[in-house]
């Protein structure tokens, strides 16, 4: 395993983001065919303007297409201007081939070849300006649903890509705009109203934190963690209830400390949570979670947004290795019952919501047949180390345990993470208590 391990570093090492082999397949629609492209780099510039109480986004991605066809992009927002290397062109939103999902599709086919798209749209989700022209905007997002990461605010890619992206933001309507701006990227204050975010290379349209609001609105409390690896990790906890910042942070602290201890240095340059009493969402190195629901975000930092899915068929491996930890890493002797967490077609989007409870069960049984190499958790680490910060698959992570184990565990898994519930019907939900359901309404309430 270590020497699989060291192979995999060292290719990461050359690694170039080039992600087109992961994406889903190219599909006909009746005005063409429809094509995935490699976004290389995103701008997006955003104009938060108080006395028109409206905000704008101005996005120029630059893009490889592969293929000859229509290349699609998202964004649940209808944009008011779409652009092909300066040329308006038209788009329609498009269903998948599964009916799973919808994508955006440019009406335009292009060879293949490098182009830019510009894209303009109003982004009113979880954005609200009060009557003294504070700006409040949080880009919130939720797994267990489809289309609910970026593509509610911004116009992106899906999940398999990962490229450059970077932020101007402006506040206007005020003469003087005294924001907060809390990020997972480097934060720069470029004039008197405007800051610019440029995020990891690596992060996917699930990766990215942003949270801006009137200085003050949150008790805050800013400190610093010592990683095993000798550095210094500023870290920001924020919280809706002031009386719980200090209890936030404590926690925070001692969460950091076990998960470097388990799988290694903390793998983000900040560590950012909200607390906001409510809910429980995960981002590279930052959450907006309950207290009850830290220690669970914060490990999604490794698995999630550390090691990240593909899609929605591997998002149920992180969740898994999360409620597994919730419930003390238990060992069992059998693999509890079967779910179809991992093969819902090529197009799934949105992580099933089973890989909680099933998952976690199903791990727990990995763990018992993996006793003489230790259980699980060595694996987790080790396989944590060698694919950290690139995209896993289900398939790739069974690839992986086999070397690991010396075991033959295709049918294992085909008999319960491929394999839908008996009795279940396909539409049920399972509701977490670390991510529970929460309204458009009270999502808002916490901006």
């Amino acid at each position: 395993m270590k020497q699989i391990f060291l192979l995999a570093m060292m290719m990461f090492a050359a690694h170039s983001w080039a992600n087109m082999h992961l994406a889903p397949p190219d599909f006909n629609t009746d005005t063409g065919r429809a094509v995935f492209i490699d976004m290389t780099d995103a701008h997006h510039n955003i104009v938060f303007d108080g006395f028109k109480r409206r905000a704008v986004a101005t996005t120029t991605i630059k893009f490889i297409q592969k293929n000859e066809g229509m290349p699609i992009f998202d964004l649940v927002p209808v944009p008011t201007s779409v652009q092909i290397d300066g040329e308006e062109v038209e788009q329609r939103l498009t269903s998948l081939p599964d009916n799973a999902s919808s994508v955006r599709v440019v009406q335009k086919v292009l060879p293949p070849g490098e182009y830019t798209l510009t894209v303009v749209n109003r982004i009113k989700e979880n954005v609200r300006f009060s009557l003294f022209r504070n700006v409040h905007a949080g880009f919130w997002i939720r797994d267990l649903k489809s289309r609910m990461f970026w593509e509610q605010y911004l116009p992106v890619n899906l999940e398999f890509d990962q490229h450059a992206r970077s932020m101007d933001v402006e506040f206007k309507g005020r003469k003087v705009h005294n924001q907060v701006i809390h990020a997972n990227g480097t934060v720069t204050k470029t004039g008197d109203n405007k800051w610019r975010i440029e995020y990891p290379a690596w992060y996917t349209v699930s990766a990215p934190y942003f949270h801006t609001m009137r200085k003050g609105a949150r008790r805050t409390k800013y400190f610093t963690l010592k990683s095993i690896d000798g550095r210094d990790i500023p870290a920001t906890v924020y919280t809706f209830f002031p009386w719980s910042v200090n209890k936030y942070a404590e926690e925070m602290k001692r969460v950091f400390v076990e998960l470097e201890n388990d799988y290694g240095p903390w793998p983000h340059d900040v560590s950012i949570a909200y607390g906001a009493g409510f809910g429980g969402m995960e981002h590279a190195g930052a959450t907006m979670t309950s207290f009850a629901a830290l220690d669970h975000e914060m490990l999604h930092s490794y698995f999630a947004k550390g090691v990240l899915p593909i899609n929605g068929n591997s998002g149920w491996i992180d969740e898994a290795i999360a409620s597994w930890r919730d419930n003390g890493y238990f060992r069992s002797s059998v693999p509890g019952a079967p779910a179809n967490l991992a093969g819902r077609g090529d197009y799934a989007r949105n992580t099933n919501s089973q890989a909680y409870e099933y998952g976690r069960n199903f791990l727990g049984y990995l763990d018992f047949l993996l006793q003489d190499k230790g259980g699980l958790k060595p694996f987790l680490r080790g396989y944590f180390q060698a694919y950290k910060y690139t995209l896993v698959s289900t398939e790739h992570f069974i690839n992986n345990l086999e070397f690991f184990s010396g075991l033959e565990l295709k049918q294992l898994f085909i008999d319960n993470v491929y394999t839908p519930t008996p009795g279940r019907k396909a539409h049920q939900h399972d509701v977490n208590p670390m991510h529970p359901e929460m309204s458009r309404a009270k999502l808002r309430s916490l901006l």
